[in-house]
């Protein structure tokens, strides 16, 4: 899960979602700190599909699946499993 979570972070950093010095916790707001919006949402849903090969369910598309770097985890480990 430490690893879905670095490239969740480095891909953030890389899409200029982020700056390279931001230090994120697992538990911290994506949408409350400002880093992603609704369009940039539909592009880290874009980039989790194609890099882990999965589809994601309309019913997993909820916020606690997508605000936080843990939640965005979870969902990428249930799916690729």
């Amino acid at each position: 899960m430490e690893q879905i979570k670095n490239c969740l972070i480095d891909y953030l950093k890389a899409n200029s979602f982020m700056d390279k010095d931001t230090h994120l916790e697992d538990s911290d707001s994506l949408t409350q700190n400002g880093i992603i919006d609704s369009i940039g949402l539909l592009e880290l849903i874009d980039y989790i599909t194609e890099k882990y090969s999965i589809e994601i369910p309309e019913e997993m598309l909820t916020p606690e699946n997508f605000d936080t770097l843990q939640g965005i985890s979870n969902m990428i480990h249930k799916l690729a499993k």
